[in-house]
């Protein structure tokens, strides 16, 4: 659990500076001293692009938070603050608007694919001491074990994309440095595929269920081979 937080930190923190950084202006006008054209051909400038449409979607929604929450004008404002934005960066890296309103839309996959990985790998770790109290509940009973197991797996699965889904809002919030998610945390690769994660987890669950099942046949196996072992 530990290696997986850290790892998720460490990709987080990998920029150097962060949406949740840059500060908010009055005017929601964008302000940056990289005044070159981008070539969207090359990966560091596609890189580039992405970051700034980010950071200027945090600082409208950042914006709106703090001058007009709660207040009915708060989503034509932000959208006003958001679009002024966007026009600063694209007027400044010579391209067109709607591509940085698209860039803003683009997910790190490496960020995703990581945090997802990590954890998998816990929900492994966990569903595997889930089936070792099982097998403890149901040491000669074969029957009981696997109906136990797959009305459990069901629950095991719910729980670990609720935890999951969790998780990686506190990762984008890390990774965002901000606290003002919004409707962001729809795009969530946690929200957006839940049911097909829940699934994956009741698939892993049942293979994880199989491995700690063979493990026990094969430690019989061995007490009854070996005249050495008491009964």
């Amino acid at each position: 659990m530990r290696l997986a937080f850290l790892i998720i930190l460490g990709l987080a923190f990998s920029a150097c500076t962060r949406p949740g950084d840059y500060p908010i202006t009055t005017e929601c006008r964008w302000v940056e001293d990289d005044h070159r054209a981008l070539d969207l051909s090359v990966g560091a400038d596609r890189r580039h692009l992405r970051n700034d449409a980010i950071t200027a979607e945090d600082v409208a929604i950042r914006w709106a938070d703090r001058h007009y929450h709660l207040m009915p004008e708060y989503e034509a404002r932000r959208d006003e603050c958001m679009t002024s934005l966007f026009n600063g960066i694209a007027s400044q890296h010579s391209v067109v608007v709607a591509t940085v309103r698209q860039y803003s839309l683009k997910r790190d996959v490496v960020f995703d694919l990581s945090v997802m990985l990590c954890f998998g790998v816990v929900y492994v770790l966990e569903a595997y001491k889930v089936c070792d109290w099982i097998r403890g509940r149901f040491s000669d009973d074969e029957r009981g074990y696997w109906i136990t197991a797959a009305v459990l797996s069901a629950c095991v699965a719910l729980v670990g994309v609720m935890l999951g889904e969790l998780g990686s809002i506190l990762a984008e919030w890390i990774k965002l440095n901000s606290g003002h998610l919004s409707y962001r945390m729809s795009r969530l690769p946690w929200r957006e595929h839940w049911v097909r994660l829940f699934g994956c987890g009741v698939v892993i669950f049942g293979l994880v269920a199989v491995v700690r099942s063979r493990k026990n046949y094969e430690s019989k196996s061995i007490r009854r081979s070996d005249p050495r072992v008491l009964h």
